[in-house]
């Protein structure tokens, strides 16, 4: 009897022994068939047995974060696997750390898998996302600081209806409606006095289709040959032109040479005395993203700039940033600020973060809602100029479809003009101060910084009241 229960028992334990390995075997199958949810359960119960394998945990992790599981600790499991010798547990460690912006840990990581590894053609494909993310790293540490005004979603068919850049700024059009070629995705800019054009289209070359952008000049009434641009162009689609006022400084979007992702931005300048265009630099964050970042626009008169990015947008969607330029470029201090903080700024995750400068921020409104009033002779004469959307402008109170809406644009239309009235008080006082003598400065100090708060409160309510006649006109629309 006794034999007869050994004889069970050490057969019971050869068959939980086998059974394990069958588990483990059909867990390691599905995780290289990429079956993340299939494996994860049977992955679990096996870990449950063994926690402290370093295979297991690395299987399980990657399970974990491919079916997006927030409750897993990921790095957690990672780490033990690491600390258990699985070489290949490094190179995801890094991709974890980068997913999650932190970039120093990637770059640590990456570096311990390539060290570790026999394999060649991992290592340097290691080495590869190793660069990107230094890349990254260093595009975080110069940030720019700017200061955004305004950021707005919109449909990217349409985008450059949301452009409100002025005549200052020239002439911007997508490359259907300029050339009537629908096929052809890109962008046409004029000069303020439509003497020059630039513009993108396909160039066929090694068998290979890229955009590539081209320049002509008008010469009377008619445009002379379009001539490509050489001298900058990378080896992906070059994009997006734009030539500012000052006939020198020049704007496009690539994602050959020099993006971290899809398109970034570039700037460029051109030298008159060579006849060339010099090095192409990458305009940095928060210009540009591993998303599409494309279509500076610069107003040198009104000191305003627009871009379109797709980051953090919907399938169609693009958001475009209005900003205040900077003359000299200024970056933030990496090695004060908060790292979390340094890399919302970098991303531009919340624009009020960036307006520290209240006088700056309130020329630029300014600035920007004269812009958005500016009417060519050529357009319908209207009793004002309401921005409903991107796609819808009203000119006359009987535009008004909500009576609602109508009654609250009449009451904001008024309190804005008293607002106008006030600030140009404000300036009045301003240039008092300024020629006055020291017992009126303390005087004229008082009434200057009364008279800020309270307009910038108004400021904000009058900026409320807009947004809630737009959000009632489509709401009645809508229904």
């Amino acid at each position: 009897m006794n034999r007869y229960i050994l004889f069970v028992l050490l057969a019971m334990l050869s068959f939980g022994g086998l059974y394990a390995q069958n588990t483990k075997a059909n867990a390691k199958k599905l995780f290289s068939e990429g079956k993340y949810v299939e494996a994860k359960p049977i992955l679990e119960k096996l870990l449950k047995r063994t926690p402290r394998s370093g295979e297991l945990n690395y299987w399980y992790a990657v399970c974990c974060y491919e079916t997006g599981d927030t409750v897993a600790d990921v790095e957690k499991l990672l780490k033990l696997a690491v600390s258990q010798k699985v070489i290949v547990a490094n190179d995801y460690l890094g991709d974890f750390y980068k997913q999650n912006d932190r970039y120093q840990d990637a770059i640590n990581s990456y570096e311990a898998f390539i060290e570790l590894t026999k394999d060649e053609e991992k290592g340097e494909l290691c080495e590869q996302k190793m660069t990107h993310v230094k890349s990254l790293l260093r595009m975080v540490k110069a940030t720019e600081q700017i200061c955004v005004i305004d950021s707005f979603i919109v449909d990217k068919e349409h985008f450059l209806d949301a452009y409100k850049c002025g005549r200052d700024a020239g002439q911007i059009m997508t490359y259907a409606e300029y050339f009537d070629e629908e096929d052809i995705d890109g962008t046409v800019s004029e000069t303020e006095r439509a003497t020059d054009r630039y513009f993108s289209q396909p160039v066929l070359k090694d068998s290979i289709v890229k955009m590539k952008i081209f320049h002509s000049s008008k010469n009377g009434e008619e445009w002379g040959e379009d001539i490509q641009i050489t001298g900058f162009e990378t080896n992906g689609n070059d994009n997006y032109p734009y030539m500012s006022a000052d006939g020198s400084t020049f704007y496009f979007a690539s994602d050959g040479d020099g993006s971290i992702g899809g398109y970034d931005i570039f700037v460029t300048r051109y030298n008159s005395e060579r006849g060339s265009f010099l090095l192409p630099n990458n305009m940095g964050m928060p210009f540009n993203s591993e998303a599409n970042d494309y279509m500076m626009v610069i107003n040198e008169i009104a000191n305003l700039g627009w871009f379109a990015t797709d980051r953090n947008t919907p399938e169609g969607k693009v958001c475009i940033y209005v900003f205040v330029p900077n003359s000299i470029k200024s970056v933030y201090d990496f090695e004060t600020l908060d790292y979390n903080k340094m890399i919302n700024l970098s991303r531009l995750t919340s624009i009020a973060d960036t307006q520290t400068d209240d006088e700056a921020l309130r020329n630029a409104r300014r600035q920007l809602t004269m812009l958005m009033y500016e009417q060519d002779d050529s357009e319908e004469e209207g009793d004002f100029l309401f921005v409903i959307d991107d796609m819808t402008d009203y000119m006359h109170l009987s535009d008004f479809r909500s009576t609602e809406a109508r009654e609250l644009f009449i009451h904001w239309q008024k309190r804005t003009a008293q607002c106008e009235e006030d600030l140009q008080l404000l300036e009045d006082k301003r240039d008092a101060y300024a020629n006055s003598r020291s017992t009126q400065k303390i005087r004229l100090h008082d009434e200057i910084t009364s008279m800020e708060r309270q307009l910038e409160k108004e400021q904000q309510t009058l900026n409320s009241i807009e947004k809630e006649i737009r959000n009632k006109e489509i709401e009645f629309i809508k229904k």
